[in-house]
């Protein structure tokens, strides 16, 4: 790759346009301005290929994000754009359904343990409210129980810091557990006997489960008679075509799908037991006018068609399982183990940082990611690999990280991130 044009001239021109307009200058947070390095990063890119994107003033960038893990084949595959290629030459929406609606439910059926029944929806979002309500439906019961990340819908994001427009009412519908902490899950369960409608989880977190406790999870849940969810937007299709449900061999009630599932088309999904996802035809109101656009459905046809090939996921396990221990080297040999971690599963892993001295943990990652960036690397801490990523790409991370190290090990001898961080701090949504 060629050394990067780093003044960004057309980025900054379009983020003054963006911010004007558009709130947080982008769409989706995690991909705003705010989880980069602003001013020493793209603002907005302009198209990718395979494992690497460019940016609207020509840098090219070995993208280890994947448009926050839709892309699990790699960008503008030609299979799948032949797929949708086709199928827009014939119409996008209709008045009635079409026979795809068909094949890709039979196909989610086929590959996911738990499905009976599959229900289209365009985001992560739709499918995890949609599945709580059917549990509150099925249950009679009004409360729910989560653990992970489940979309910006009041039932989840009025248990968060981020809550403002939320009702109180609604905000103490929802209880929250710690993830491999049965104990915490059983203390809502003691303290709210009888009400609990469901329990949803991302099932792979950190570095996966420990001491049987999705086999905990589920038996206290139908023990105490609460429906099990599993939020699979980001383990399903990326772990395993089945998702964290076949990995495990943990069958939930219910399951959202998405991201992974269209190679970056907008498509996600409700599947489960029938008994549960009939309730849709018995007042459970769940639709959607774009739920069956038919674009996103051939896309999510076509990518998994792709990753049904064995090959498909021991690629995306062997990057990720070398890009994990070539890190962790870098970690030992510089002694930044006690300010950095390596977390996750192969397909879907990273570093996080601690805080250290008077530098706070997000100083140090602005540090790594800053160094990142400019040798040609994104990654927002945790990285998703797909299969257009190669061993040279995973390679070209190394050596950006070691230098990436080094310059967070500059900034803490110094005390001081001044003179080495060039553009604004990383901003997460959550910063609790």
């Amino acid at each position: 790759m060629k050394a990067l044009n780093t003044n960004f001239r057309k980025s900054k021109l379009l983020l003054k346009r963006a911010k004007s307009i558009i709130p947080s200058a982008a769409q989706t947070y995690s991909k705003s301005y705010k989880y980069f390095c602003e001013g020493a990063a793209p603002a907005f890119l302009d198209y990718g290929k395979g494992g690497h994107v460019w940016d609207v003033d020509g840098n090219e960038y070995i993208d280890f994000v994947c448009a926050l893990g839709p892309v699990t084949v790699g960008y503008n595959d030609e299979r799948v754009n032949k797929a949708i290629i086709s199928e827009l030459r014939k119409g996008l929406s209709f008045t009635l359904p079409t026979e795809l609606e068909i094949k890709l439910a039979e196909k989610l059926i086929q590959i996911n343990p738990c499905a009976e029944m599959v229900k289209f929806v365009k985001n992560g979002s739709d499918a995890t409210s949609a599945a709580v309500r059917l549990a509150r439906a099925y249950t009679n019961r009004e409360l729910v129980a989560c653990c992970g990340y489940h979309g910006f819908q009041d039932w989840y994001i009025g248990s968060t810091e981020n809550n403002f427009g939320v009702p109180q009412a609604v905000q103490k519908l929802t209880k929250t557990f710690h993830y491999n902490d049965i104990k915490s899950l059983k203390k809502i369960f003691e303290n709210n006997k009888n009400k609990i409608a469901a329990i949803i989880l991302e099932p792979c977190q950190n570095n996966g489960p420990e001491n049987n406790f999705l086999e905990n999870v589920k038996e206290i849940t139908h023990k105490n008679g609460a429906v099990l969810i599993f939020d699979e937007v980001i383990s399903g299709f990326r772990l395993a075509l089945g998702g964290a449900q076949e990995y495990y061999k943990v069958t939930p009630d219910l399951a959202s799908l998405g991201k992974g599932m269209g190679n970056g088309a907008s498509i996600s999904a409700i599947v489960g037991r029938r008994e549960i996802m009939k309730l849709i035809d018995k007042g459970t109101f769940i639709s959607t006018t774009f739920g069956g656009e038919t674009s996103a459905l051939v896309a999510a046809l076509a990518t998994i068609k792709i990753l049904e090939k064995k090959s498909s996921f021991k690629h995306i396990w062997k990057l990720g399982n070398k890009w994990k221990k070539e890190i962790q080297k870098l970690i030992d040999n510089k002694n930044l183990n006690n300010v950095v971690e390596v977390v996750g599963l192969a397909p879907h892993c990273g570093v996080v940082f601690k805080d250290k001295r008077n530098l706070s943990k997000l100083d140090l990652f602005s540090v790594y990611q800053q160094t990142l960036i400019e040798r040609g690397i994104l990654s927002i801490g945790i990285n998703n690999f797909c299969l257009s990523h190669t061993q040279k790409d995973v390679n070209t991370f190394i050596k950006a990280a070691d230098l990436a190290l080094e310059k967070v090990k500059e900034a803490i001898k110094a005390n001081s991130v001044k003179g080495i961080l060039k553009g604004g701090k990383f901003r997460p949504v959550f910063r609790r």
